[in-house]
């Protein structure tokens, strides 16, 4: 990884919202791999996102789309959903040290 995709992580963790976020996603990786399901892929629905995190859905919107164009997060549509989900692993190993 380059220097400014390092730093691009480090701003997405700096900021409450992209924070909460990102973290509200990988819990929901966390339980998909906790309950063993199959086809479950961590994805959490936008709709779903805002009430999670405590924030307005345009606030979140907003966030969510600089959280893609930094490469952290991946969308997936389904019908009218749009799934997001953790595609950076490097932001996973990045929480998990921090909690420790």
């Amino acid at each position: 990884m380059s220097d400014e995709e390092n730093i691009q992580l480090f701003k997405a963790l700096s900021e409450d919202t992209r924070y909460r976020i990102i973290k509200a996603l990988l819990e929901a990786e966390c339980k998909c791999k906790e309950n063993n399901c199959s086809d479950c892929k961590g994805e959490i629905c936008a709709c779903k996102i805002p009430e999670l995190i405590g924030r307005t859905q345009s606030n979140t919107s907003m966030h969510l789309a600089k959280l893609q164009d930094w490469g952290i997060i991946k969308v997936r549509k389904e019908g009218k959903m749009r799934l997001y989900s953790i595609e950076n692993d490097k932001i996973r190993k990045l929480l998990k040290v921090l909690e420790e």
